[in-house]
């Protein structure tokens, strides 16, 4: 297993602090745990959110993180971790009004041989790259992505719609929140990516595709993307954790 990771203020926010955090820690051969933050918010609230989850998400999975366990058993963990990293959040929020109304999205993935378990809240997603293309695992929890389910816009007018990155849940901004789950299997030769949406809101998933696995140079797609995410306008961070299986 190989893991590449990379994050840019981007350019319209050059001088401004990246509002993004990654997570990549190895808990056995062959056995990593992963997860980007996108924080939200006023002043550095943002920067504050993320870091706070990130650091809050990694001690609370590793604290209740068993070598071998089940697939549900490492869902739980995920779910658990979340929850006290959004408690954390959200008690920090509350406690300093500098920081009132902050927040963060998580994606997360435990990545082992075979498979990879997955959590998310937000909009930063997770996506599986395989020889047959680019699926994306996690669900958008963002207002455009209720209304693509309800038939009221199309998902090519859902990347036009001025409220695009609106999110409909993040961690931090209410006392409880729900985390979805998901198992992805994986096999030899494949990859699990985890960005924040200043990739995806820029890049196509075709050109993301190709960057990861048709290029046949995987060890420079986090750059190429980012490169790629600024070259058209670069109006978000971006960060980037690709997983090679």
């Amino acid at each position: 297993m190989k893991v590449w990771t990379m994050t840019d203020v981007g350019i319209v926010r050059q001088g401004a602090p990246n509002e993004d955090a990654c997570l990549v820690t190895e808990l056995d051969t062959d056995v990593v745990l992963a997860a980007v933050c996108d924080g939200m918010g006023g002043a550095n609230a943002g920067e504050v959110a993320s870091a706070m989850a990130i650091k809050a998400y990694e001690q609370a999975f590793l604290n209740g993180y068993q070598k071998n366990a089940s697939d549900s058993a490492l869902e739980a963990c995920i779910v658990n971790a979340v929850k006290t990293a959004n408690t954390c959040v959200f008690e920090a929020a509350v406690k300093d009004k500098d920081l009132l109304g902050m927040g963060t999205t998580i994606v997360t993935a435990h990545c082992s041989s075979g498979r990879a378990v997955i959590g998310n809240v937000g909009d930063s997603r997770a996506y599986h790259v395989t020889e047959d293309g680019l699926r994306r695992v996690t669900t958008d929890h963002s207002l455009v992505s209720e209304m693509i389910r309800r038939g009221e816009i199309s998902p090519l007018e859902a990347q036009r719609h001025p409220s695009r990155n609106l999110i409909t849940r993040a961690l931090g901004v209410e006392p409880t929140v729900r985390c979805d789950t998901f198992v992805c299997p994986v096999q030899e030769g494949e990859f699990l990516l985890l960005c924040s949406d200043g990739l995806h809101d820029q890049v196509s998933e075709p050109e993301i595709y190709y960057e990861i696995y048709e290029s046949g140079h995987p060890e420079e797609a986090c750059a190429n993307l980012i490169r790629l995410a600024n070259a058209r306008g670069g109006r978000d961070n971006t960060t980037i954790v690709l997983i090679a299986f």
